[in-house]
């Protein structure tokens, strides 16, 4: 006989926590009620109402009321809003994002006006192998080089004159790695090396060799990671290499 009052008790605990949290279910039942479609979004880093809104295509006014969100300038990461309406929850790229790849296109164009612009053939290969890794995506993260696979012990060579300005182990899995600068703020970099032939501050020629081929630092075997930056920022090599 003690059920009844059980599930009174139940029913109300369940209607307190509902007021003192907001009314989130009373919301809730508004969002999916007469059978709409709808799904609920947990607000990331840098998202905004306005951008949640837009890509949802709802109107933000009444995501604002739906969700009882009266000063979209507070928006809180983690806050589960309800999209009605929406098929699917939907990966939305932050402002902060956004923001940051408008800044990083920007200093792009400043550098290729700055420096050498992508001039096929400037540099020459730094080593003879196979091209094994290209500059862009891979595996969902951005490879800031290419890999040139070849045997280990292989001659590395400077791709352009310029000044040694880095020679010994480098940071992040690089392993035995040389930075050379170039004119116009363009460097190379040549990574995972076996052993090093040169020595912080000293001038390079074009072909001289700097340093062999080895699997040193996060590497799964033997090859060459190069990279060739214009004012810090990572270029495509190939732009500046002959064709082969």
């Amino acid at each position: 006989m003690a059920f009844p009052n059980n599930l009174a008790r139940a029913t109300l605990f369940i209607l307190l926590v509902s007021i003192l949290s907001g009314c989130q279910v009373l919301r809730d039942l508004d969002i999916f009620s007469t059978n709409q479609r709808g799904v609920y979004h947990t607000v990331q880093k840098g998202q905004t109402l306005h951008f949640i809104a837009r890509a949802y295509n709802v109107n933000i006014d009444r995501l604002k009321r739906i969700n009882g969100v009266y000063d979209p300038n507070r928006l809180q990461i983690g806050t589960r809003l309800g999209i009605p309406g929406a098929r699917q929850v939907l990966k939305i790229e932050s402002n902060i994002n956004k923001q940051a790849l408008a800044k990083n296109k920007k200093k792009r164009k400043r550098a290729l006006n700055k420096g050498i612009k992508a001039i096929k053939g400037f540099l020459i290969w730094p080593v003879k192998g196979q091209l094994t890794s290209r500059f862009g995506n891979r595996s969902g993260r951005h490879h800031d080089g290419i890999d040139i696979g070849a045997r280990r012990g292989t001659s590395i060579v400077a791709a352009a004159e310029g000044k040694v300005m880095f020679a010994g182990w480098g940071p992040t899995g690089y392993g035995l790695m040389i930075i050379i600068k170039h004119k116009n703020d363009l460097t190379t970099v040549y990574a995972h090396n076996s052993h090093i032939h040169v020595h912080k501050n000293q001038m390079v020629k074009k072909g001289q060799k700097i340093a062999s081929v080895g699997s040193t630092g996060r590497s799964t075997g033997p090859h060459l990671h190069f990279e060739v930056r214009n004012d810090s920022l990572p270029m495509n090599p190939l732009n500046y290499l002959p064709k082969k």
